[in-house]
């Protein structure tokens, strides 16, 4: 398995459109066993996760993310674990270690959320755009 943060200085960024990097975390059973960064070239919500798509990406751990960006990857058989903040490192061994199985749906959300993902922190595993 492999999973995809957007990254900078080793932190989620958030927002996941506007991402420059994506570091790549290669999963042995419950066990983080290597990483890679590559850079994002930009582009749209489709443009991204076909790029996320051919790095064999198969989860995407994010913070604010776009329903349109949401659709585009699950178009291409992504999962996508929305609302995350903090250190990349962390997220990737949490969730490989089973640690949080589903984040904060932010559709769900009924204040000023949308198009742009949740524009509040709910908490750890919550919204954090």
């Amino acid at each position: 398995m492999r999973i995809a943060i957007p990254a900078e200085d080793g932190k989620i960024f958030s927002p996941f459109t506007e991402a420059k990097a994506f570091t790549l975390y290669n999963l042995d059973g419950n066990t983080v066993v290597s990483s890679v960064t590559i850079p994002s070239f930009g582009g749209s919500e489709e443009d991204l996760a076909r790029l996320l798509r051919s790095a064999r990406a198969d989860v995407v751990i994010c913070g604010g993310v776009t329903a349109a960006a949401r659709r585009a990857l699950g178009e291409l058989g992504i999962a996508v674990y929305p609302g995350f903040g903090g250190k990349c490192d962390d997220a990737a061994a949490a969730f490989a270690s089973g640690a949080f199985s589903h984040a904060h749906d932010c559709a769900s959300c009924t204040e000023n959320c949308g198009e742009g993902g949740c524009h509040h922190d709910h908490g750890a595993g919550g919204c954090y755009y």
